[in-house]
């Protein structure tokens, strides 16, 4: 990220004690979050959890029942429902005009919200990869080319705040990786985004944190860092190795998982910058002896479904 944008983060984001209820059934529950800018929050949870919800109460498109609610510096509980100036949105579902081409579609809804200028879409279409050009109309494009089109959509606004639905939905993996790179883009020029997804490794990729949602509720919030680690099984040849392996991670402060004397294994959890041949050499100048050792990343997938499981369990 750019550092002046970075000592200069404001909050655009702030949802306290926040509730969505539809006749007797609460669909969002007690949510607390803040976004800030140049900042990639990621929403990720089961269908029917309220992702979608909980970005319409953002966008200023649906009331919450209870809580505050502010956006850009405005408290949207006591007004009519209304997108704010400065906000950027990208639905699943992106409704335009079949018959006319992307360029077209991006000019009325220009005109219709005196937001952007021709220079403006056409270089807002490249940036997303498609061509201002292209005269085909929008009921030939592909699903991934109508994704597109919905991204250069929020994006002609120039916003601070950028709310996506499945951004990558239909994008190939060229399309996910030049999406990524935009997104990066936007971010190191201070926008806040905000991101639902069922891609567990296209918002690990991205994200700068992970809020988990279930049953309405945030029932865990991960930061990035947490993805940045991996575990190592270590087999050692005795208790005595074990006792001095355990020293070790305490000296650097590295997290032991699991111990089990009976076999003489330590599991611990370490940067995954940490190289693993290195900290070989260090139990080894300690005298310790190692029998085997073994490493796995902790991805967010199987952070993820630890938690759910924890959650049912409970």
């Amino acid at each position: 990220m750019n550092p002046s944008v970075r000592d200069h983060k404001q909050v655009l984001v702030r949802m306290q004690g926040v509730g969505k209820k539809y006749r007797h059934h609460w669909v969002l529950k007690d949510i607390n979050l803040t976004l800030s800018s140049g900042e990639i929050l990621g929403f990720i949870g089961p269908n029917g959890a309220g992702k979608t919800t909980l970005m319409k109460i953002m966008a200023g498109l649906s009331r919450s029942s209870e809580g505050t609610v502010e956006v850009l510096g405005q408290h949207l509980h006591d007004q009519t429902p209304s997108t704010p100036d400065g906000i950027g949105l990208v639905f699943e579902q992106v409704g335009f005009i079949p018959y006319l081409s992307g360029y077209k579609n991006l000019e009325m809804l220009a005109r219709i919200r005196n937001v952007a200028d021709s220079c403006v879409i056409r270089d807002t279409l490249y940036d997303v990869g498609l061509d201002p050009h292209d005269a085909r109309s929008v009921q030939s494009y592909s699903l991934g080319m109508r994704q597109r089109l919905g991204i250069a959509q929020a994006l002609m606004e120039q916003p601070k705040l950028l709310l996506l639905d499945e951004p990558t939905n239909g994008l190939d993996p060229q399309g996910i990786l030049e999406l990524r790179t935009l997104l990066r883009k936007l971010v190191d020029k201070g926008v806040g985004l905000f991101m639902a997804s069922h891609l567990l490794t296209e918002v690990e990729q991205v994200c700068d944190r992970v809020l988990f949602v279930r049953n309405g509720r945030i029932i865990h919030e991960l930061d990035q860092t947490v993805t940045d680690m991996k575990r190592l099984r270590i087999v050692v040849s005795s208790v005595r190795d074990m006792d001095l392996l355990v020293q070790w991670a305490d000296e650097y402060v590295i997290s032991v998982d699991f111990l089990d004397h009976t076999v003489c294994t330590v599991i611990v959890q370490v940067s995954a910058h940490y190289p693993t041949p290195r900290i070989v050499r260090e139990l080894v100048t300690r005298d310790i002896q190692i029998e085997e050792i073994s490493q796995s990343r902790i991805s967010l997938e199987k952070v993820f479904f630890q938690i759910i499981m924890s959650e049912a369990s409970n």
